[in-house]
């Protein structure tokens, strides 16, 4: 059978599979203690090509870890074209390289390089394990109110809790819920790009800055899931040019409609605790390629950068994104107990950057197979890991390292 003939029966035998593999796991998974459960969460997934076309066991070491958690949470950073190329991506466009550019006069959307991928991609993820996602970003607009309802249906089809999007603000805003062995956890999801504002408001939830109606709709969003949830995640795409904000006066607008504040920064802090006090159990952020340290706030964890997952980026250099430590990842596999986390366990993870076969494929090929995490070990790991040990300092955390790992205990602050 030809790859092709194999995805294509894949992709209209899952569904059954899927229900399969559901009702095999709750029949046969061992008993844990009491109402302990695990979230397992990543840095954001940028995968424009199905990695099963170009890899045997894409993210081999990782997989075990996301199916033998409860939940898996990612940020589904693409937008999905839909069956039959519904949202009307030129035949030429090459997906990998972003060529040619695609007006924007031509087609609604947010780039001219849209993040146009197939609903494979969703199913792909599913299939780790990954069951709870953002799609609160500025690419899930790449292709308009078409790509918007394409990934959310792709989601829906493949059995993936979602949130962030939507077909009004109301519904984007809105929290999602996944119940996991009595335990109900919350989704509400956001982003905070430095794309147009009035072209994202509607389907897409956003909290840009200034804009004392959109921090207070995610505020009261949270407030609700709070009471529907034992615990509540509140993620964030947060990924704005601070350079923008230069030579601004007070109240004055950049040009995507964020509105001036002294301290982008800061304004992230303020926001994320916030979101805590209005009872969000835990804050993830992702935008920038690098990760941060963990803060612990009235005993509850901020993660305002956790950094990549996947990165099938545009630019085939090596080293262009050194500075920022963009090939350096982070797993979070967090224990809930008793409806608060208790403990967090940090899992260092080394991106591929394609080193080791650059020039050996053509660019397409190389942009393909790149970009994909693997558990790191030995050296990598440690560096890793004292990075993150490092960041977290900073905001008054204690860390240990053992054992290539790193862990937070939770369980004292409760």
């Amino acid at each position: 059978m030809t790859r092709q003939k194999f995805l294509s029966s894949f992709k209209y035998g899952f569904v059954l599979a899927a229900a399969a593999l559901v009702c095999w796991s709750a029949c046969c998974d061992s008993p844990r203690d009491g109402d302990t459960i695990t979230l397992v969460a990543v840095g954001q997934a940028l995968i424009k090509i199905d990695p099963r076309q170009s890899w045997d066991e894409p993210f081999g070491s990782i997989r075990p870890m996301i199916q033998a958690a409860d939940v898996g949470f990612t940020n589904f950073e693409m937008a999905v074209n839909g069956q039959d190329n519904e949202c009307n991506v030129p035949q030429d466009y090459v997906l990998v390289l972003g060529e040619p550019r695609i007006s924007r006069k031509d087609r609604p959307g947010n780039t001219s390089n849209p993040h146009a991928v197939q609903a494979s991609v969703m199913e792909f993820l599913s299939s780790m394990g990954f069951n709870l996602m953002s799609l609160a970003n500025n690419h899930i607009w790449d292709l308009g109110e078409c790509g918007v309802e394409a990934t959310r249906a792709a989601a829906e089809l493949y059995g993936v809790t979602h949130a962030g999007a939507g077909r009004s603000v109301e519904e984007a805003v809105a929290p999602a819920y996944l119940k996991v062995r009595g335990t109900t956890i919350a989704l509400v999801a956001a982003t905070t790009s430095h794309d147009e504002r009035d072209l994202l408001t509607g389907e897409v939830n956003g909290v840009w800055t200034g804009h004392q109606d959109d921090w207070d709709r995610n505020i009261a969003a949270v407030e609700e899931a709070s009471r529907q949830a034992d615990i509540v995640i509140f993620y964030q795409h947060f990924q704005i040019d601070v350079d923008e904000f230069e030579g601004l006066g007070d109240g004055e607008s950049t040009g995507d409609g964020h509105i001036k504040v002294d301290d982008v920064k800061k304004w992230q802090e303020d926001f994320a605790k916030a979101v805590i006090d209005a009872g969000a159990s835990v804050y993830i952020g992702h935008g920038h390629r690098g990760f941060d340290g963990i803060e612990i706030y009235k005993g509850r964890p901020l993660l305002r950068q956790l950094g990549g997952f996947a990165y099938q980026g545009l630019n085939p250099n090596i080293g262009n994104y050194d500075a920022h430590f963009a090939w350096w990842g982070l797993l979070a596999n967090m224990t809930i107990r008793g409806g608060s986390i208790q403990s967090i366990q940090m899992i260092p993870l080394d991106i591929d950057e394609g080193g080791e076969y650059v020039g050996a494929y053509s660019t397409e090929e190389f942009l393909t197979r790149r970009g994909l995490a693997e558990v790191a070990t030995g050296t990598l790991a440690t560096e890793i890991l004292e990075r993150f040990r490092t960041l977290s300092e900073k905001y008054g955390t204690e860390v240990k390292i053992s054992r290539e790992r790193a862990f937070i205990d939770l369980s004292n602050n409760n």
